[in-house]
């Protein structure tokens, strides 16, 4: 961890009325008596997919839901915990930055506090720890990015990393790890909680979802930490651009958005901002879209536009959006297989199938070189470089 990592900063005048906010904090969760009743246990969304689960996560599939809920009366039988011995716990930031991370930190230190002043939070991976006090975080609430520890883009998958983490968490004797991230990350607490459960090690492994992307949303998340921000933004600068072009009335611009395999942030950036064309990556993948149907409905839309006078507009994208192209997700597959049997960069196009290659020619030459990027660890393109 650098060493500038968790050191209290001068705050400009913007950021010290920022850090005066209090969030509300859930009736459930306030003050020092909380009430847990367990329900049934959980089961998978849909039935097709429980036997497959229950499989991998035999240790930790299954287990009883906890609700917390107001402490308003007295429950009969109802077991009381009185004594709250300290508490230590670790904190990871995995992927991108996100807003609020900073205030997950926050909220998880003055709980532990309320229990027991005694107890603490650090950051950790590899056991390059920071401990988190009051006069570290002051500078830090309600402020955006991930500064206060930085973040990792180590991923707990490998046997090693796996193994590198119970270790950490062994040897720091951790009462519980909070992994904050999104749904890569929330994918490896899992597996890391199944192999926790397995080796008997005694660190509680917790997941919270942090994702710019709002992608990771059932019936227990309403919505992810950051999600709402990062749309605030971005339609605000889209709306400015919506005004550039109505006012010069000659140009398109086409803007990128975050979101890989959901267009959340395209969609709600639409919503705010109105901009003449927004492109789903969902629907482009439903409906089993090509390029040159993409291209003609964009080119469709600029002709209606131009029978009306109007020679400008502003069109959203997601940036996966590629991937979700049926022809061009096939050509990665095959691109990302070549790769990984060691085939050079440079004999790609040979060793592609008839149809894979007379697509990847077709390309301009600098997309070719940004497909062929090696793939990430869950075998996506390296989509913000494409």
């Amino acid at each position: 961890m650098d060493s500038d990592y968790g050191i209290p900063r001068e705050l400009s005048d913007l950021q010290k009325l920022r850090s005066t906010y209090q969030p509300h904090v859930p009736p459930c969760l306030q003050g020092t008596t909380v009430r847990v009743e367990f329900g049934d246990a959980t089961t998978a969304a849909d039935s097709s997919g429980a036997h497959t689960i229950s499989r991998i996560f035999l240790h930790t599939y299954g287990q009883p839901l906890a609700h917390f809920l107001r402490a308003t009366a007295k429950v009969p039988d109802a077991q009381i915990i009185t004594s709250h011995p300290t508490i230590r716990v670790g904190l990871v930031f995995c992927g991108r930055q996100s807003p609020g991370g900073h205030n997950v930190i926050w909220g998880l230190h003055d709980a532990l506090k309320i229990h027991n002043p005694n107890s603490g939070s650090d950051g950790l991976f590899a056991q390059k720890t920071l401990e988190i006090t009051d006069d570290i975080l002051a500078t830090y609430k309600n402020q955006g990015g991930y500064d206060l520890l930085g973040r990792t883009k180590d991923q707990i998958r490998t046997t090693e990393q796996v193994n590198a983490a119970l270790a950490a968490c062994r040897a720091l004797k951790l009462d519980g790890l909070v992994i904050i991230g999104g749904v890569t990350s929330n994918t490896d607490a899992a597996h890391l909680a199944e192999v926790f459960a397995e080796a008997k090690c005694s660190t509680k492994v917790v997941g919270v979802p942090v994702t710019s992307n709002g992608d990771l949303k059932n019936q227990f998340v309403e919505s992810n930490v950051g999600f709402d921000t990062i749309c605030k933004v971005n339609s605000q600068l889209i709306s400015n651009v919506c005004t550039d072009a109505f006012s010069a009335e000659k140009y398109y611009y086409f803007i990128r958005l975050m979101g890989r395999k959901a267009s959340h942030v395209a969609l709600e950036c639409t919503l705010q901002s109105h901009p003449n064309m927004v492109i789903l990556g969902e629907e482009v993948a439903a409906s089993k879209l090509t390029l040159f149907d993409l291209t003609k409905r964009i080119c469709d839309a600029v002709q209606s536009r131009a029978e009306q006078d109007k020679y400008h507009g502003v069109i959203l994208l997601p940036e996966g959006l590629i991937e979700s192209i049926p022809e061009v997700y096939a050509l990665l597959q095959e691109i990302h297989g070549l790769l990984r049997q060691g085939v050079s960069v440079d004999n790609i196009s040979s060793q592609l199938s008839p149809w894979a290659s007379a697509l990847f020619e077709f390309l301009p030459p600098f997309i070719r070189k940004q497909l062929l990027l090696f793939p990430e660890s869950d075998d996506s393109a390296q989509l913000s470089q494409v």
